[in-house]
């Protein structure tokens, strides 16, 4: 006869080891113990733009906040650190020029020849072990909610009834159901520990840390078939197996054990779970006392690895219990044991023991006032690789890190598999550190800080989904930076720095990386010509207004179509016969203005300036236009019969001698251009880049454009980049209220008196920088940054000193605007023509051939 033994071993598996039950409520994991935990993911500060007031104060919110937990529950604090998403992929990309998708191509091979990179996630785990009423009354956890509809609530826990039945009638019980009583109470459970989750949500949210609960989500998969996942189940499966992947949800969510510990097991010195070997590393050794921050080493190594914190909060009374043994033992050691066993009184005085029972009561005291909460605090970093020697080295890393940082570290041995489990969120038990801390110490050594990597994808509604970040930026350490302007569905930017900072050459980085985007259009007011080079590389258009060397006319009446139009010709008339006349015109005068504009609209002949003064019936109307066509001193800029601008996605306007020409010239141009620019936005994203904005704010007409884009553009998809060196000036302009609320993002760059006060009368650059919102150790980081080569960023989402990390191809393109050079492009354009760039850089004798191939860039000469 066949032996069926062989079948049916006992050994326990992964799900024998794991707490977890079943998921009872959105985001809410009911534990085979009777516990319930839920979790958080959080964003701390940047270290780097912290002060120590700062700090100080977000340890105090979060002591505050865990002071409130006492016995029954358990929270663990983990910082997680994983591969970064690789650097935009070529598919994502739309540059409409060869030379852009180059100097992308060019960043790409810089930002992968630095090896990996690493950012981290961090997450706050919550245990709630309930008051038993019973064996069964939250184990078998059933729960309503009077305020959700009878149908709703019932979904979840009939599925987790019929699957206890289902178990109770294979033991051959009858009553495996859990009763009405049992369900009542278990739902209060559940309602306290989410209102819990709650008030500790609102205490720590906002200014202290940025929390999101991890909920219940539903999907929908290629087929159309929808399926429920949960940020919390997912987390688990990580913490257990070291895999980031999605987890579907059955439709009885129950047997989580089985589902997150679906992987084979081998324990032993360094156990291996699925294909991962685990290693756990013990931070001991704690110095004598504590401050904000002090493990945050740990967050900038080049390897995964999950940091867990686990911490078991005790009552006041019971944390007294504690440490009165404390206090006995250290008591007992004061004196001999023959002066304690006569009661002398003499002998010698054990001096280190009075100090440690004094330090004991003074932990007492602290304990009964209860502005602290005592618990058993146990550090584990885990680590996961698929080869034993990536773990030896990876473990090597953070011991010697750990070490270096004053701790005591060591890799765990015949401990290791204790040691990970009590790492999991939901198993209190194992590998418990019996010495007491508080919370005050929790706060300074649970991780509470992060870098600030940007968001993975660019966060505007108006993009395509999942668009990706406008361009990758090097920071210290090996977490990377993605740069976007939108927070939100607004990108509007400050730029504010110095003259030889690098302003120029950070615009024309944006405009390069705004490209990508599909349909990107582009218009930049510039000054000094910065941008020429990029212009004409990228195949777009550089007017360079009221200059000799351009031959750009504008015909500002050219666009008659609809009434929209013409009711803007006509203000724009009577604009101009202001600043000519120094006088609104009469009710008659705009009579005649809108019959001329009329007589044009119906006419196939041109619509030129002179057109209109000779068709207008008005002779104080010609008088004050005829200096705007060819009998005047503008009419070769704007009394052309065709319009010299083109509808390019890519356009620059040069403004130098333009804004030198007085208002009753400059303005009429810039309303034209104002509204071609204008129309020309239909959804698309578009950028709108002001250089030297000081020059066009103090101008009112340019300051009253501004204020109305700043205001209005977000709904056409436009963001609006405002760069100045003048932070006096800005700080000036009528609309300086408006720069501020109106632009989220803002780019600083090194100033070395950024320091600097002034008065009250004449405000300083500290002063200026302290309206921008900036603190002492932020004005510190601007004045002692590198010029032309960090950039500070800051943004309601996060602040990052980066760097551009620019290639010889990008600075070719892009930092190229001295009067020697320029002229030397424009040489090149003659004589090469669309071919141009190559050219210029073989003459800087710049390597680009290796980037020309298929799949890459096209080579414009083989076009």
């Amino acid at each position: 006869m066949l032996s069926l033994n062989t079948f049916r071993s006992t050994a326990k598996a992964v799900p024998d080891l794991l707490n977890f039950a079943a998921l009872v409520d959105d985001g809410v994991v009911q534990c085979k113990s009777g516990a319930l935990i839920a979790g958080f993911y959080y964003r701390g500060r940047d270290l780097q733009s912290c002060t120590v007031e700062e700090r100080n104060y977000v340890t105090g919110r979060v002591n505050a906040a865990l002071a409130r937990l006492g016995s029954g529950w358990v929270s663990w604090h983990d910082a997680v650190r994983i591969p970064s998403p690789a650097y935009t992929p070529r598919s994502a990309n739309a540059f409409r020029d060869p030379i852009t998708a180059l100097i992308d191509e060019e960043r790409r091979e810089l930002f992968e020849g630095e090896g990996a990179h690493f950012e981290s996630e961090y997450a706050l785990i919550l245990q709630f072990m309930p008051p038993k009423q019973g064996e069964s009354a939250v184990a078998n956890l059933v729960y309503e909610d009077d305020a959700v509809p009878v149908e709703a609530r019932l979904g979840t826990w009939e599925r987790i009834k019929g699957g206890l039945g289902f178990i109770g009638s294979l033991f051959g019980l009858a009553n495996a159901k859990p009763s009405k009583a049992d369900e009542e109470a278990a739902w209060k459970h559940v309602e306290h520990f989410k209102a819990a989750l709650t008030d500790l949500e609102d205490f720590l949210g906002g200014d202290v840390l940025r929390l999101r609960r991890m909920k219940s989500f539903e999907v929908e998969l290629g087929n159309g078939r929808k399926v429920l996942r949960d940020d919390l189940v997912t987390y688990l499966h990580y913490c257990v197996s070291g895999t980031l992947q999605p987890i579907n949800i059955p439709a009885c969510p129950m047997y989580l054990d089985a589902l997150i510990g679906g992987q084979e097991l081998h324990a032993g010195d360094t156990p291996k779970i699925g294909d991962q070997f685990v290693a756990t590393v013990s931070i001991e050794g704690f110095p004598s006392e504590t401050s904000p921050n002090m493990l945050d080493a740990l967050d900038n190594l080049a390897i995964p690895f999950r940091w867990s914190s686990r911490f078991i909060h005790l009552d006041s009374h019971e944390a007294v219990d504690q440490l009165g043994k404390f206090r006995r033992h250290w008591k007992q050691k004061e004196r001999g044991f023959w002066s304690q066993v006569f009661r002398t009184g003499s002998g010698q005085v054990n001096e280190d023991a009075v100090m440690m029972r004094h330090t004991a009561e003074v932990a007492i005291n602290d304990a009964r006032s209860q502005l602290v909460t005592f618990g058993f605090y146990t550090p584990v970093v885990v680590l996961f690789a698929g080869t034993r020697a990536e773990l030896d080295e990876n473990s090597r890393q953070v011991v010697r890190t750990v070490r270096q940082l004053g701790f005591a570290a060591r890799r765990e041995t015949i401990n290791t598999m204790e040691a990970w489990l009590g790492a999991v969120p939901g198993h209190a038990e194992p590998n418990v550190r019996r010495p007491m801390i508080h919370t005050l110490n929790l706060a300074d050594l649970v991780p509470l800080s992060s870098v600030w990597p940007g968001r993975p994808v660019n966060p505007c509604p108006f993009y395509p989904p999942a668009s990706p970040p406008m361009a990758h930026a090097a920071t210290n350490g090996a977490t990377p930076y993605r740069l976007n302007l939108h927070v939100g569905d607004v990108g509007h930017t400050l730029v504010f720095g110095p003259t030889g900072a690098g302003k120029s050459t950070l615009l024309c980085f944006l405009v390069a990386q705004f490209r990508r985007y599909r349909n990107a259009h582009v218009v930049c007011f510039d000054k000094g010509r910065s941008m020429l080079p990029l212009a004409l590389a990228a195949g777009g258009r550089h007017y360079d207004l009221a200059s000799e060397g351009d031959r750009t006319g504008l015909c500002p009446l050219q666009h008659l179509e609809s009434d929209a139009d013409a009711s803007w010709a006509e203000e724009w008339i009577a604009t101009c016969y202001e600043l000519q006349a120094k006088a609104k015109p009469s009710p008659q005068q705009k009579e005649q203005i809108h019959r001329a504009i009329l007589s044009m609209r119906k006419s196939s002949l041109g619509r030129s300036l002179t057109d209109f003064v000779t068709t207008v019936q008005d002779e104080a109307v010609r008088s004050a236009l005829t200096p705007y066509t060819l009998s005047g001193n503008m009419g070769r800029l704007m009394d052309e019969v065709h319009d010299g601008l083109k509808d390019d996605p890519f356009s620059v306007f040069e403004l130098d001698e333009l804004m030198q020409l007085g208002d009753t010239n400059v303005i009429p141009v810039l309303l034209y251009l104002f509204r071609r620019i204008e129309k020309a936005l239909k959804g698309q994203p578009a950028l709108l880049v002001l250089d030297e904005a000081w020059l066009m704010l103090g101008h009112p007409v340019f300051a009253a454009k501004v204020r109305e884009w700043l205001k209005t553009l977000r709904r056409a998809n436009c963001a609006v980049i405002l760069a100045t060196q003048s932070l006096s000036d800005a700080a000036r302009s009528s609309i300086f209220d408006v720069l501020i609320e109106s632009c989220p993002t803002k780019i600083l760059l090194p100033n070395e008196e950024a320091n600097k006060r002034g008065t009250p009368e004449q405000p300083g650059p500290w002063e200026m920088y302290t309206a921008l919102g900036l603190n002492a150790t932020e004005i510190q980081l601007v004045m002692t940054s590198v010029k032309k080569r960090h950039y500070y960023v800051t943004s309601p989402e996060g602040r990052r000193l980066i760097d551009l990390a620019l290639g010889p191809i990008a600075l070719s393109f892009l930092a190229v605007n001295d009067r020697e050079n320029l002229a030397r492009v424009r040489q090149l354009v003659e004589a090469f023509g669309e071919a141009w760039p190559f050219a210029w850089l073989e003459q800087r004798k710049v390597s680009y051939e290796r980037f020309i191939e298929p799949g890459r860039v096209r080579n414009v000469r083989a076009a």
